[in-house]
């Protein structure tokens, strides 16, 4: 399967990565508060570049400039997709744009081992994805080692059983991905479908993957906190435009 691609993948970076990291100046910006004191639609934007499901989502450019951009479409947060291999992300690119933004940025990434914990602060992001499905067993471990390092983490989880795991994992916020990482099939009832149980248990929610048109956003306005969206924006010629529609659903 393509997700155990990945997570091979994952685990021979964590063995070329260096013993340490130089220490970040960065003053850490809440992820979780930008979604809940957004004025409007709380977009976390994305910046993905290609993935296994369509292939190459934009050519590449200055990710400071594509960012600005977003930012002036009114997204709380930016998520910067740092994959090599099937998301021709970059870890680089979070240092290069982290002193021109002033919203948190979350590192998406594959994470498999807690040395990228320790990139991923280093980097100067504010927040990591850690993917239940991914990490099983070990996922409250993970979160915990991503908070002793002063990083928010977003849980994402995609079954009702992974997100009681998540209920008792001591994240603060879940992502839930509208798409099943084994097969790719995307589907928007699956945030409907888990989302109460989690707002229920007073954790903040993050629908991610699958948003198209604004629409999309009005249907599952009721139902999660923000709105994880990527391709929809990195494949429009006015990224700006896209997120300002979203943001104003």
């Amino acid at each position: 399967m393509i997700l155990d691609d990945i997570v091979s993948c994952s685990h021979r970076r964590v063995s070329s990565l260096p013993d340490s990291f130089p220490s970040s100046t960065h003053v850490p910006i809440s992820l979780r508060e930008a979604i809940l004191q957004a004025r409007n639609n709380a977009v976390i934007a994305e910046l993905k570049f290609a993935s296994p499901s369509r292939g190459i989502i934009r050519e590449k450019q200055q990710p400071a400039d594509i960012s600005e951009d977003m930012i002036l479409g009114g997204c709380c947060a930016l998520s910067i997709l740092t994959e090599p291999d099937f998301f021709h992300g970059c870890p680089d690119t979070i240092p290069a744009i982290r002193n021109s933004v002033n919203v948190p940025i979350l590192r998406k990434d594959f994470i498999v081992n807690e040395h990228q914990l320790d990139e991923t602060k280093s980097l100067g992001a504010d927040a990591v994805l850690l993917i239940s499905s991914v990490l099983g067993n070990e996922t409250g471990h993970f979160v915990k080692e991503a908070q002793k390092r002063g990083l928010e983490p977003l849980l994402e989880v995609h079954t009702r059983k992974e997100a009681k795991q998540a209920m008792d994992s001591g994240a603060e916020v879940v992502g839930i991905n509208n798409r099943d990482l084994r097969t790719f099939r995307t589907d928007l009832s699956t945030t409907k479908n888990i989302a109460p149980m989690l707002k229920d248990a007073g954790l903040t929610v993050v629908s991610a993957s699958g948003m198209v048109w604004p629409c999309d956003i009005r249907s599952l306005h009721r139902y999660a906190d923000g709105f994880l969206i990527g391709s929809s924006i990195m494949s429009s010629n006015n990224p700006r435009k896209r997120v300002e529609g979203f943001v104003y659903a």
